[in-house]
């Protein structure tokens, strides 16, 4: 069987939304996208040699094990699930329910990586196990990425390597397409650009400092009181001192630029969390910086260390960090004093393997930034919505964490889909919780009749007229049954002060 997975180029059209919830403007396959050269890319495929007896490329399984495999063409499948394929209803069904981001001075080798860990599958049929993964080399990268420079360092940490040189002004898509039996399959992979590396010139941003104590800072992660007042801004550390940011026009300027907290999602009273904080400074010719930091919550409770593989410790006397005798490793946990003390612009943690109490007087200290797991790229690239339902936290594994978030209160999220147990979650922004998707953004179904919106079970909504068959209408949780014993849906644009439900059994199933 002749199969091959050809690259069509990107299109670069600004993504509005994540696309695993469908609210994205993407092309429509075949629309708006310009073909690239007819040839097979060899280079980006690894084959398995060994697919007739069973085995399949990218921890697939084999194919039968799919989830809603079709049965009469090829497709692209991903974490044992078959992509959807586009169509005139719904154009952004191949969109891959993950993000790659790009940014200026990345290397094509680490975004060769990011696409191959995509573990994106090519099958031929649903009866064919000979599959072909998505893995591209680097310069293949730099081929199909045909909206983005590269250049190649002729000295440095990257001498050799391409790296990104300038990038598009916004969010794109890069379309890939298999074909087999005269059939071709496409589906959509999301790229999110820094929104800090849309230039190479950044000697006309603004600057953004801050200082501890009225000293220079250099580690920016913080350790704060539980309860105690935030200011993203200004505010005080655990150890009393001020922390304070700031923001000049640019390198060398002593006029003060605009700052604001883009992202602030710091709750004191969650002891023993942490959290990204991100400030963004604009001056007065409209350009911007970004800047994120790190805020750790005290606790009564035993904490982790997050540092990667030997942790240090360290003696300090005075103004002096002496390195420890002792050493921790990742995953420990220990107690850790509300108090934290900054030397040279580091932030540093007293820790006890015995007692809260017992830490406040040793001399035992970590850095307070291997107390909190680094920032990973999805989670900096965070977005706020309303709950919709009553909607309980769940740890990676799918078990219930004990406590809720509740019906519209906002909540931050990274808008990627997670499949935990065969049921979608995203995951709460700088947590390791996560919360069910049809919670938060909801479905989309499909009036099969025309219909009411009611208030209650007898009672409509004020100021809502009747909605017509074949509307679309987003849905949010599972069906309530009310006490005239028919079942509804919440949709959108409910709130507590403005009810919003539509009978079941006048929806589709959700698209």
């Amino acid at each position: 069987m002749k199969k091959n997975l050809r690259i069509i180029s990107v299109a670069a059209a600004a993504l509005l939304a994540v696309a695993p919830v469908a609210t994205s403007v993407v092309p429509t396959v075949g629309a708006n996208v310009v073909q690239a050269a007819d040839n097979t890319i060899t280079g980006s495929v690894v084959n398995n040699s060994n697919a007739a007896t069973g085995n399949t490329a990218a921890n697939q399984g084999t194919t039968t094990n799919i989830a809603n495999a079709p049965t009469n063409r090829p497709f692209f499948a991903r974490n044992y699930e078959a992509i959807g394929e586009a169509t005139t209803e719904n154009p952004n069904a191949n969109v891959v329910r993950q993000t790659v981001s790009i940014k200026v001075g990345e290397t094509a080798d680490d975004i060769a990586k990011d696409l191959k860990n995509l573990k994106i599958v090519f099958h031929p049929s649903v009866s064919d196990t000979k599959t072909t993964a998505f893995a591209p080399s680097a310069d293949e990268v730099v081929k199909l990425l045909n909206n983005v420079t590269f250049e190649t360092p002729k000295s440095g940490a990257n001498n050799g390597k391409q790296v990104v040189k300038t990038l598009p002004n916004g969010d794109f898509n890069l379309t890939i397409t298999g074909q087999a039996n005269n059939q071709t399959a496409a589906i959509q992979i999301p790229f999110v650009v820094s929104s800090s590396s849309s230039a190479t010139d950044t000697t006309g941003n603004p600057v953004i400092s801050y200082t501890v104590a009225g000293q220079a800072g250099k580690n920016p992660v913080f350790q704060v009181a539980a309860n105690s007042q935030f200011n993203p801004l200004d505010f005080t550390n655990a150890a009393g001192d001020e922390v304070k940011f700031s923001a000049v026009q640019a390198s060398g300027s002593s006029i003060q630029a605009s700052l604001t907290a883009t992202s602030n999602p710091v709750d004191t009273s969650q002891q023993g969390r942490f959290y990204n904080v991100t400030l963004t400074a604009t001056n007065l010719n409209g350009r911007t910086s970004t800047f994120t930091y790190t805020v750790l919550i005290t606790s009564s409770q035993k904490q982790t260390l997050y540092g990667n593989g030997t942790i240090n410790t360290y003696n300090i006397y005075g103004n002096n960090a002496l390195n420890g005798s002792t050493t921790f490793k990742s995953g420990d946990t220990v107690y850790v004093a509300d108090a934290t003390k900054t030397i040279n612009g580091v932030s540093y943690s007293q820790v006890s393997i015995k007692s809260k109490a017992d830490a406040a007087t040793s001399n035992i200290w970590v850095k307070t930034a291997d107390l909190t797991k680094p920032a990973t790229p999805s989670d900096t690239n965070v977005k706020t919505y309303p709950v919709m339902i009553d909607s309980r936290a769940y740890d990676k594994n799918g078990n219930y964490l004990g406590h809720m978030y509740y019906a519209y209160d906002n909540i931050d999220i990274v808008p990627t889909v997670v499949t935990i147990n065969g049921k979608t979650y995203y995951k709460v922004a700088n947590k390791d919780e996560y919360v069910r998707v049809t919670n938060i953004t909801g479905n989309k179904r499909t009036l099969t009749h025309n219909a009411y919106i009611y208030w209650s079970s007898y009672r409509r909504t004020p100021g809502t007229g009747k909605m017509y068959k074949g509307q679309t209408v987003t849905t949010y949780g599972p069906a309530m049954r009310f006490k005239n014993g028919k079942k509804y849906y919440r949709i959108e644009g409910c709130r507590n002060n403005n009810k919003r439900y539509i009978k079941a059994a006048n929806l589709s199933a959700a698209q």
